[in-house]
């Protein structure tokens, strides 16, 4: 079955609080375990980024979720396309805090595809796995709760 993902950014309601964000990662973990989707969400406590891959029907599944979800607004996506190989195979919902001027490098820079870390450096999808990228060059290091 063919892979794909789709990456987009959000805003989170002003009001979101922590023990909402933890409820919203337990309920996304397991229906993303159900949908087969892996990924990495990074929030800088304003905006969401979030990666998310699987097969087709998986990942519509998982992104209208993400779509109707009322705890954030203004999705904006990234970028959207084919997958030769998952790179968060174990993850089903890895979370990070980061920095917000890592964020904004992140999300402004150029979304064309989701080639790896070798391909040109300002790319949005390099510059994603470069900040998973673990000190022994190991993709999916222990993530950080999001929230409390």
């Amino acid at each position: 079955m063919p892979l794909r993902a789709i990456a987009y950014v959000s805003r989170a309601r002003p009001e979101l609080q922590p023990a909402e964000l933890d409820a919203l990662l337990a309920d996304a973990t397991a229906f993303n375990r159900m949908a087969g989707v892996t990924g990495v969400l990074m929030f800088d406590g304003e905006r969401f980024l979030q990666y998310l891959e699987g097969p087709a029907d998986g990942l519509e599944s998982v992104f209208a979720r993400v779509l109707n979800a009322r705890r954030h607004e203004g999705v904006q996506q990234l970028a959207s396309g084919p997958l030769p190989a998952r790179w968060f195979p174990r993850w089903t919902m890895a979370n990070r805090r980061i920095e917000a001027s890592l964020l904004s490098d992140i999300i402004d820079a150029p979304w064309q595809g989701f080639e790896g870390p070798s391909t040109a450096s300002r790319r949005g999808f390099a510059l994603l796995l470069r900040n998973w990228l673990g000190g022994h060059g190991e993709l999916e290091p222990a993530a950080v709760s999001l929230g409390s």
